[in-house]
């Protein structure tokens, strides 16, 4: 393969890992409950595509340019995406979301438990707070959690 091809599929892998882990953190967010936000991960994804993109453009493909039996379209974005499938299928991790359906109802099972009403004044009192504030206060309960676990 030459180093055309080998430089696509690497970007394509970056890109499509960077999509999974960006879905991977959406689902723990929403099992937690939270509100979901644009984070590093996503941040990391937009960056990943782009790179993909532009170095698809930059390659100045040939209108007959194939990876694996697959002739990519000179447009960036529709061969991004043809690459991203073609990362995938070799790929056999599969979606992280449908991966992790099971551990999420698992974890919402084990909290299930009802609310007491000591828990119940602590919800109110966040929920009053600005949305930033709430934020900062549940990273640093997570990181007093993890210190404690260790």
């Amino acid at each position: 393969m030459d180093s055309t091809r080998s430089m696509l599929l690497a970007l394509a892998r970056h890109a499509e890992e960077a999509r999974l882990r960006w879905n991977a953190e959406r689902a723990a967010v929403r099992a937690r409950g939270e509100t979901l936000a644009r984070t590093e991960a996503y941040a990391y994804h937009v960056q990943a595509n782009l790179c993909l993109i532009t170095a698809i453009g930059a390659a100045n493909l040939p209108a007959n340019f194939r990876i694996y039996d697959i002739t990519l379209s000179r447009d960036p974005l529709a061969a991004a995406e043809q690459l991203r499938q073609v990362a995938v299928a070799y790929d056999h991790s599969g979606p992280i979301e449908a991966a992790h359906e099971a551990a999420r109802l698992a974890y919402k099972t084990a909290l299930a438990e009802p609310v007491t009403g000591q828990e119940q004044q602590y919800i109110d009192l966040l929920a009053g707070l600005p949305t930033a504030r709430r934020d900062k206060i549940v990273e640093l309960a997570e990181e007093r959690a993890r210190h404690h676990q260790a």
